[in-house]
């Protein structure tokens, strides 16, 4: 009995069938396995969610390869396609490039190019479905306790976000650091008119300014060392939806004056272009710092901060709404629960209570990294007792003593460090102050954020 074939993750239509032959020829002998069409209507029929890339010719009978382009980037978003053009078909290649492509590449062309530029596309393609998995399966449960929770102070998070977020206007998210801050986005992107459309996020202090750049607008083939092909930008990535801009402080000043002129009008160029290129994509930025404070150090464009600073959202921390713990928890336990295969435990009134007494200056990404840590060491598979979490506190304290960091909270590194060197300056503080590098108001801040006295 046959079995059927491997789907493939590649697909080629050209109507020549001397070019389709040295391409599976050239395709072949570098690794590259794919399905060979002879009409652009062939290829469409094939198509499925496993498919990674396409190369299309631009002219074919039938649906030519810009209209397979179209309808590809409407029913498969991540799926790469480049197409193949000749020289004379310059306007309809950038016109391809700003519907969508990948890439392209001009007839007679490089097999070996052509190869290099098919692997990237297909990692490209793999990277964005990674990406979104990973999203749908990690974000999305927790955004409506996030949204939705019974404080006070997140019904009114919530209210405002079902005001703001049938608008196209430019939000901007405030609050510390594992507040929510991102979760909070995606609930406004989903609420929005945009909800259908990507939901695209760019790390601002991820990557130096001029990788930055790149990843936000694109760049051009050649535009600098190692630019083999053009790649869109993020904005390009999100056309129709959201551009999440997470830590917005900590954009670079030439990077600001750029996003200005995008928020102005819309217009971005990429890296090495001289077309303007149109981009209708909404803007919500986020920031855990004082935005006017670095208007003032001259670190932050005024103009920017006032057109960023539209629908403000501050995110409370975590100890001003103790009594959403309890859904959190619950939350935290199930995602657990499902991901490793496992029962969802009963947790103990004691352990609510007690979790809702603590600091939580790491606010609820610490609170999810300790309750991921009592569900993975608890005692009992049907229960989480409130010996599970003096175990787990224990355990971190006895890593603090070995001088251990992997597996600490950034928060429960910061209280250490203050620990320890208030300790070797004998609690002088203005002098502790000074070896940790903070002005003298910040280490009594942190200190009470920590609850040290």
């Amino acid at each position: 009995m046959s079995s059927k074939p491997k789907k493939s993750r590649l697909l080629i239509a050209d109507d020549d069938q001397i070019t389709r032959r040295v391409i599976e020829h050239g395709f072949e002998s570098v690794g590259l396995v794919g399905r060979y069409f002879e009409t652009g209507d062939s290829l469409m029929a094939a198509l499925d969610p496993h498919v990674e890339a396409c190369v299309l010719d631009l002219e074919m009978p039938g649906t030519n390869g810009l209209s397979c382009l179209k309808q590809i980037k409407q029913d498969y978003p991540m799926l790469e396609v480049i197409l193949l053009t000749s020289v004379n078909q310059a306007a309809e290649a950038m016109e391809a490039v700003r519907v969508g492509a990948f890439d392209y590449i001009t007839k007679p062309f490089d097999m070996k190019e052509l190869a290099t530029r098919v692997r990237n596309a297909m990692a490209f393609s793999r990277s964005q479905s990674e990406r979104a998995e990973l999203r749908n399966s990690l974000a999305e449960p927790q955004l409506a306790p996030l949204k939705f929770g019974d404080s006070v102070v997140m019904r009114g998070v919530s209210r405002l976000v079902d005001r703001i977020a049938p608008t196209n206007n430019v939000v901007l998210l405030t609050g510390a650091s594992g507040t929510g801050k991102t979760l909070l986005a995606r609930s406004i992107h989903t609420g929005s008119l945009r909800a259908s459309e990507p939901f695209i996020s760019v790390s601002c202090p991820s990557l130096p300014g001029e990788l930055l750049e790149s990843e936000m607008f694109g760049h051009e083939k050649g535009a600098f060392t190692g630019a083999t092909a053009a790649r869109a930008g993020r904005v390009q990535l999100a056309e129709g939806g959201t551009l999440f801009l997470d830590e917005i402080g900590e954009l670079s000043l030439s990077l600001q004056s750029k996003l200005l002129t995008f928020l102005q009008d819309q217009t971005y160029f990429r890296i090495g272009g001289e077309k303007p290129l149109q981009g209708d994509v909404r803007i919500i930025a986020a920031t855990n710092q004082d935005l006017e404070a670095r208007v003032r150090e001259g670190l932050f464009r005024e103009d920017l901060y006032y057109r960023l600073n539209v629908l403000p959202i501050e995110m409370p921390p975590l100890k001003a709404r103790a009594e959403d713990i309890p859904d959190l928890v619950a939350l935290f336990a199930q995602r657990f629960a499902s991901v490793n295969d496992q029962i969802v435990p009963r947790i103990d009134t004691e352990v609510l209570a007690k979790l809702q007494q603590m600091p939580w200056p790491g606010n609820v990404r610490e609170l999810q990294n300790s309750v991921i840590r009592m569900l993975t060491l608890r005692n009992k598979p049907e229960v989480l007792t409130l010996q599970d979490l003096l175990d787990v506190d224990a355990s971190a304290d006895e890593a603090a003593d070995r001088g251990t960091l992997a597996g600490m909270t950034l928060a429960e590194i910061e209280k250490r460090a203050l620990r320890e060197t208030l300790a070797l300056c004998g609690q002088r503080k203005v002098e502790a102050a000074r070896m940790l590098g903070i002005a003298d108001k910040s280490i009594y801040n942190k200190m009470k954020r920590h609850g040290m006295s």
